[in-house]
C-alpha cells in the first residue's frame, strides 16, 4: 500500500521512489509458503501483478504442488498464457521476463519463448529493444533475439531492476575498487582494472586480488607502481598469502605450503596455519598440530609447545607469545628463550617486558617472574626475583602489549614501588639498574605522576625526592611538595616562628623566586611558565608568567586558558576559543560563528567541530574544521568526522559534499576519491581505503553514461528525467548526463508529470514547490508537505494543516481538499484514498474531483494500471474496472486458487474444480 503519509526526508524518498517505480517490473518469487499467503486475501497482495500490455502475472496452483506457477490472465478474467512459470515479470516492450526451471528466457504475448531460458537473471526490454541480463556470472546487455551485445565487467551487477518504463537509462551496481595511498609519495597506487581486493603491504609489494568471477579472484602482489610483481597466475590461491622476504605461504585445499616468487614450491610439507615473522622466519602449525619454527630457508629450528605459546604478539624485532602453561620470545636472531609459568601476564613497559603469574584462580596477587629487554635479555638476577617475593611490585607506566598508544619511560623514575609485605619494614624502589634499594629514612613513597624525581617521606614528617636510583635529588626539607609533572612544582616550607609558605621550587630543590600576587593566584603550570589570573568573578582574566625570566610572558587578557603545547595554547574570549602563541597572539582567531573548542591533533594542527545551528543541516551533525596554527588559515572546512593524520603531516579527511581525501598540512589536496570509503586502515603513511558497491547509469547500448558514484540506485523522473541521486547520505539533484541542473537546489526532489521539483527549508520549515529553472512557485507550512512519491497525472497529494491530505496541481492550486488520511497516486484517473473519520482504514478510490468514485471497503487496493486494479474486498482477490465492475476473482476451491468471473462461474481452469467431498479439505468457497 502506497500512501503520502510515508513520505520521509528527500534523501528516503530518493530510495524510496526506486522501489515504486520498480512495482510494475519487480519479479515476484514463490516458495513452499506460497499458498498460505494467497488463500488469505489479506495477504495475497503479492500474488498477482499490475497488468501490463494487457496481461497481469497471476500465480496459481494448489496444495499438492511445492510452489506455485505463474501465468497471464487478461482484462477479462481469462488466462491468456497457461502458469508455467517459477518467476514472472511484466510484459515491456512486448516482452515479459519468466524463470522456466532455474532458469530466465523471454517470452511474447502469444506465450512462445521468444529467448529461450539461460539467464541467472533477467531485467524488462527498452524501447530501443535492449535488456540486462546475468550470464556466465557476467552482467550483459541482450537483443530481442538474446545475442549479447555488450558484456559489462565482473564488478558490475543486476542490483536494480535494469531500465524501467519510459527511462532512457538502466540503473548499474559497480564494485568500486579499493584505492592504496602513500602519504610520502603523495601519490594514490594505479592499480590493474580488475584488482578487487588490496592489503597492507608485506615485504615490500602489496597483496592484491585480481577478479576473475563476480564475487572472487585470485591473489598476487603489486609493487608501488602498480604493475604485478608476482602474478596471480602463479599463485592460483584465492586466499591471501603471506610474503616474507623471497618466500611466500599459500594456502591450498590441504593446508598451507611454501612457493617462491615465481610460484614453484619450496616444500612439500602443509601446515594447518603459519606466522611470518619480521627476522624472515616462520612460525608453523603441521598436520601434527606440533608448533615448528623454522628459519628464512624453512629449515626447522626447534618445536615451540603450544601451551606455552598459543598467542603471539610483535616485541622489538622479535616476538613474543603466551600460553597457560608458558612464555616463549623468538628474538630476530632466532634465539627461542622458554619462560615456564602458570597463567602468565604480560605487560611493557617501553622497552621492557614484564612477565607475572598467577598460583591459582583464587589467588588475585601476581608474582613477577621476569623483567626482559627487546633483545631478550633477562634484567634481573635470581637474587633479585628472591628478594622481591617479599614485596608488593608495584611497576611504574604498564600497559597491556597490545596497547599501541604511545609511551615514554617514565623519566627520572624507577621501574617500580615496592610495599613491604611486612609493615614494620620500609618501602623500597625497583631501580633503573634491577636492583632492590631503600633508605632507612624513608616512611613512605608517593604515588608518582609520570615525570620524575619521585617523592619521598621521612620518618621525621619531611618531604624530599629521589632519583630513578633511589639517589637523594632534593633533600627532606620541606613540610609538603607536588607530585612533579614538569620542571617545576609547589613545596612548602616552616620557617623558624612555624609560619608554613608555599614556595616554587625545580627539580633540584631550588626554590624559585616569583612574585607574591603570581603564586597566589597561579591555576596551573605550563612548561616553564605559569597560568595565572587577576580580577575576580566574571572580570578574572587569564595570563601567563615566565619562571625563568621572572616576567610576564603574556599579560592577563583572556577568559579561560590552557597549557602550552608545542608553543601554542588554547584560549578564550569572550567570541569564543582561539589558539595563543608564546607571545600572547592569536595564531587561529577565535569566531563567534563557530561553537567548538579547538582540539590539537599534532604537528601544530587544530581541529575544530562546529555543531549545527538549528534547521541548518537537519540532522545535527557535526562539522569539522582542520586549521594550522602556525598560518592561522584553515586547512579543510565543513568537514565529515573527525579527521585522521597520516604519516607526519598528512591528513584524511571526508569533505561534507562528499568523497574523501589526503591533505598536506598546508592544506593542500594530494589525493582524492568521489566516494567515501567502507573501511579505511592507516599504517604509518600508507592508507588503505575499500569501497561498497556503488550505482551508476547505462544507456541501451551498454555504455556509462552516469558514473558509479551513487550510494542508491538511480530513478529517473519524467518529463525531465531527473533524478535525486545519493552520494553517501549526501543528496544531488541530477540530469541524465550526470549533470547538476539546479547547482543551488542540489537537495531538490523531482515530480513525475509536473515539471517541478519539491525541496525542504529548513530554516523556515516549509516545503517549497519550484519550477525546473528553480523559481519558486508556492510554500507550504510544515517540513515534507509534498509527497513527491505520489506525483502523477499532473498532480500531486498535499498535507494541509489540518494533517490531512488533497490533491495540488503544478501552479499549487488545490484541485481537492484535505480530506484524506492517506492519498495515494493518481492513475488511470483514480487515486486510492482513507478517510479515517468516516470509514476507518479501508480504501476506497476518489477522482479528479476528490470524490468517491469506489467507497472505502477494501482491505488493500493496488492502483489502477490500464484500466484495471487488484483490490482484497468480502474476502476475495478482485480485479475491478474504474467504475468499480468486478471483471474476475480469484478464491481458494478445494486448496486450489482458481479464477472466477465477476459473478462466479469459473473461468480457469477449464475443467470445473470439484471437490468431491464438501467436507474435506475445507470445504470449497
Amino acid at each position: 500500500m502506497i500512501y503520502s503519509e510515508t513520505l520521509k526526508h528527500v534523501m528516503n524518498v530518493s530510495a524510496l521512489a526506486l522501489v515504486l517505480g520498480a512495482t510494475f517490473t519487480a519479479p515476484v518469487r514463490a516458495d513452499e509458503a506460497w499458498l498460505r499467503a494467497c488463500a488469505n486475501p489479506k495477504t495475497a497482495e503479492g500474488c498477482q501483478l499490475p497488468f501490463q500490455q494487457g496481461l497481469a502475472a497471476v500465480q496459481m496452483g494448489s496444495s499438492r504442488e511445492a510452489q506455485g506457477l505463474w501465468g497471464y490472465i487478461d482484462t477479462s478474467g481469462h488466462m491468456a498464457i497457461e502458469p508455467a512459470y517459477r518467476q514472472a515479470r511484466g510484459f515491456a516492450n512486448d516482452l515479459a521476463a519468466v524463470k522456466k526451471d532455474d532458469l530466465f528466457g523471454y517470452i511474447d504475448a502469444k506465450g512462445n519463448m521468444a529467448i529461450p531460458p539461460r539467464f541467472t537473471q533477467a531485467s524488462d526490454f527498452n524501447a530501443q529493444g535492449t535488456a540486462l541480463v546475468v550470464t556466465d556470472n557476467r552482467l550483459a546487455l541482450i537483443d530481442r533475439q538474446g545475442a549479447v551485445i555488450k558484456t559489462l565487467p565482473f564488478a558490475a551487477a543486476l542490483d536494480s531492476a535494469g531500465f524501467l518504463p519510459g527511462q532512457p537509462l538502466a540503473s548499474v551496481q559497480m564494485q568500486i575498487s579499493p584505492a592504496l595511498w602513500n602519504a610520502d609519495s603523495g601519490r594514490s597506487l594505479a592499480l590493474p582494472d580488475d584488482v578487487m581486493n588490496l592489503d597492507e603491504p608485506q615485504s615490500g609489494l602489496i597483496p592484491a586480488q585480481q577478479r576473475d568471477t563476480a564475487q572472487s579472484g585470485f591473489w598476487g602482489y603489486l609493487d608501488d607502481s602498480g604493475q604485478w610483481a608476482i602474478d596471480p597466475i602463479k599463485l592460483k590461491t584465492r586466499n591471501e598469502p603471506l610474503l616474507n622476504g623471497d618466500v611466500l605461504a599459500v594456502k591450498g585445499k590441504s593446508g598451507w605450503g611454501f612457493l617462491d616468487r615465481d610460484g614453484v614450491s619450496l616444500s612439500k610439507e602443509q601446515y594447518k596455519s603459519v606466522k611470518a615473522l619480521s627476522s624472515g622466519s616462520w612460525l608453523v602449525v603441521d598436520a601434527n598440530n606440533v608448533q615448528q619454527l623454522l628459519n628464512n630457508k624453512l629449515e626447522k629450528l626447534q618445536d615451540i609447545p603450544a601451551e606455552q605459546a598459543d598467542n603471539f604478539h610483535p616485541w622489538g624485532t622479535g616476538v613474543v607469545g603466551s600460553g597457560d602453561k608458558g612464555v616463549v620470545i623468538i628474538t630476530a636472531d632466532n634465539r627461542v628463550i622458554d619462560i615456564k609459568v602458570n597463567k602468565p601476564q604480560l605487560l611493557k613497559q617501553n622497552d621492557h617486558l614484564w612477565i607475572a603469574q598467577t598460583h591459582s584462580a583464587e589467588d588475585k596477587s601476581a608474582q613477577l617472574v621476569q623483567i626482559y629487554d627487546h633483545n631478550g635479555v633477562a634484567l634481573l638476577t635470581q637474587a633479585t626475583l628472591a628478594a622481591l617475593n617479599d614485596y608488593k611490585v608495584q611497576p611504574l607506566d604498564v600497559r597491556n602489549l597490545d596497547d599501541n598508544t604511545p609511551s615514554a619511560q617514565p623519566a627520572g623514575l624507577p621501574w617500580a614501588l615496592l610495599t613491604p609485605g611486612d609493615s614494620k619494614k620500609m618501602p623500597s624502589v625497583l631501580t633503573d639498574q634491577g636492583t632492590i634499594f631503600s633508605d632507612p629514612q624513608w616512611s613512605a613513597i608517593v604515588a608518582p605522576t609520570r615525570r620524575g624525581p619521585l617523592l619521598v617521606k621521612t620518618q621525621n614528617g619531611l618531604m624530599g625526592a629521589v632519583d630513578a636510583s633511589g639517589q637523594w635529588l632534593i633533600q627532606p626539607k620541606f613540610k609538603q611538595i607536588t607530585p612533579f609533572d614538569g620542571p617545576y612544582t609547589w613545596a612548602s616550607v616552616v620557617d623558624d616562628k612555624n609560619v608554613e609558605s608555599r614556595k616554587l621550587i625545580d627539580t633540584q630543590g631550588n626554590i624559585v623566586d616569583v612574585p607574591t600576587r603570581i603564586l597566589q593566584t597561579t591555576q596551573a603550570f605550563s612548561g616553564s611558565s605559569l597560568l595565572y589570573t587577576t580580577g575576580e568573578g566574571d572580570a578574572r582574566r587569564w595570563g601567563v608568567w615566565n619562571i625563568e625570566t621572572n616576567s610576564a610572558q603574556v599579560a592577563a587578557q583572556f577568559t579561560q586558558l590552557e597549557s602550552f603545547r608545542d608553543g601554542f595554547a588554547l584560549a578564550k574570549v569572550d567570541a569564543g576559543w582561539g589558539v595563543i602563541d608564546d607571545k600572547g597572539r592569536w595564531a587561529i582567531v577565535p569566531d563567534a560563528g563557530r561553537s567548538g573548542k579547538p582540539q590539537y591533533v599534532g604537528e601544530n594542527i587544530y581541529v575544530i567541530a562546529d555543531s549545527d545551528q538549528p534547521g541548518e543541516r537537519g540532522e545535527g551533525n557535526n562539522r569539522y574544521s582542520l586549521f594550522s596554527a602556525e598560518t592561522g588559515q584553515p586547512l579543510a572546512s565543513d568537514l565529515l568526522n573527525n579527521p585522521q593524520k597520516v604519516g607526519d603531516r598528512h591528513w584524511l579527511i571526508q569533505p561534507a559534499d562528499g568523497g574523501v581525501a589526503l591533505i598536506d598540512d598546508a592544506g593542500r589536496a594530494v589525493v582524492g576519491k568521489d566516494i567515501v570509503p567502507e573501511s579505511i586502515a592507516i599504517d604509518g603513511s600508507w592508507v588503505l581505503l575499500h569501497f561498497g558497491p556503488h550505482f551508476g547509469a547505462i544507456n541501451s547500448q551498454g555504455d556509462w553514461q552516469i558514473a558509479p558514484v551513487y550510494s542508491a540506485a538511480l530513478n529517473f523522473i519524467a518529463p525531465q528525467n531527473w533524478a535525486s541521486a545519493v552520494s553517501d547520505k549526501h543528496i544531488t539533484l541530477i540530469d541524465e548526463n550526470g549533470l547538476v541542473p539546479l547547482p543551488d537546489k542540489a537537495a531538490a526532489q523531482p515530480l513525475a508529470s509536473l515539471d517541478r521539483v519539491v525541496m525542504n527549508d529548513d530554516h523556515t520549515g516549509e516545503t517549497v514547490l519550484y519550477d525546473t529553472q528553480g523559481n519558486e512557485v508556492q510554500r507550504y507550512a510544515g517540513l515534507n508537505s509534498i509527497a513527491a512519491e505520489q506525483s502523477s497525472e499532473g498532480q500531486v497529494p498535499l498535507r494541509g494543516s489540518n494533517g490531512l491530505y488533497g490533491f495540488i496541481d503544478a501552479n499549487g492550486k488545490p484541485l481537492t481538499g484535505s480530506y484524506f488520511t492517506q492519498l495515494g497516486a493518481m492513475k488511470n484517473s483514480r487515486a486510492k484514498a482513507v478517510k479515517m473519520d468516516t470509514y476507518g482504514a479501508q480504501i476506497g478510490y476518489i477522482n479528479n474531483e476528490g470524490s468517491f468514485t469506489l467507497l472505502p471497503k477494501f482491505d488493500w487496493a493496488t492502483d489502477f494500471s490500464e484500466q484495471r486494479a487488484w483490490v482484497a474486498a468480502k474476502g476475495l482477490v478482485q480485479m475491478i474496472t474504474p467504475t468499480g465492475d468486478v471483471q474476475a476473482q480469484i478464491p481458494l476451491r478445494c486448496n486450489q486458487r482458481v479464477i472466477l468471473d465477476g459473478k462466479g462461474k469459473q473461468l480457469w481452469p477449464a475443467k470445473t474444480v470439484s471437490c468431491g467431498n464438501s467436507a474435506q479439505n475445507g470445504g470449497a468457497q
